[in-house]
């Protein structure tokens, strides 16, 4: 009967959920750690959570956590954890709240067909549809869904239900790259969608 591989204990100091990888620090030393190798009973992890864990190899012979399990506190250590990462940023919501605004008085100020609300309203549960399964895909490390495919469907006219879904799943919201070409998608959108029903023409007058 083989011994037990020895359980070390430490602090999650830095977890990464949108790619499901982070690094356990313990004694000064950081260990990779993939969400693979946590429980899913257990929760999701976050930094700075506390982890118990095995060392075991990655397929590139590197040392890696295996068998980790997330614990309430170390000894000798107070059990608050710092602020979680990742809320809600409500300001977010706002620029979906004046497109809304704008696409009904698109329609009913300045006589812009009814498909243009209609199409953003599908095009945006596609975009949320297409964020939760990349979302899955990140999680089981199975095949990604393509960031253009993301950003194409937000320049077609689903981005607010991508703003949606990045708020709300807390995926592809702090990928500074990401959100760079995300926002110039959107600003084209909505240049697009100016120049369609009429807008740029009320912004003159």
């Amino acid at each position: 009967m083989s011994p037990r591989a020895a359980r070390h204990t430490g602090v999650l100091a830095e977890w990464s959920d949108e790619r499901g990888f982070g690094f356990v620090e313990t004694g000064g030393r950081r260990t990779f750690v993939h969400i693979s190798a946590f429980d899913p009973a257990g929760g999701r992890p976050q930094s700075g959570d506390f982890v118990q864990f095995e060392v075991g190899s990655a397929p590139d012979g590197r040392p890696c956590a295996v068998r980790a399990s997330r614990v309430h506190a170390l000894p000798g250590h107070a059990t608050r954890r710092p602020p979680r990462r990742g809320a809600i940023d409500w300001a977010a919501f706002l620029p979906v709240l004046a497109v809304a605004a704008y696409l009904w008085l698109a329609v009913a100020r300045l006589g812009a067909a009814l498909w243009f609300p209609l199409a953003y309203l599908v095009l945006s549960v596609l975009a949320y549809l297409l964020y939760a399964a990349d979302k899955r895909a990140a999680v089981a490390g199975t095949r990604r869904t393509p960031e253009r495919t993301l950003l194409l469907a937000s320049l077609l006219g689903g981005w607010p239900g991508a703003v949606v879904a990045q708020q709300v799943l807390r995926h592809k919201n702090r990928k500074t790259s990401f959100q760079l070409a995300f926002w110039l998608a959107v600003a084209a959108n909505l240049i697009a969608l100016l120049v369609l029903t009429g807008g740029v023409r009320l912004l003159a007058a």
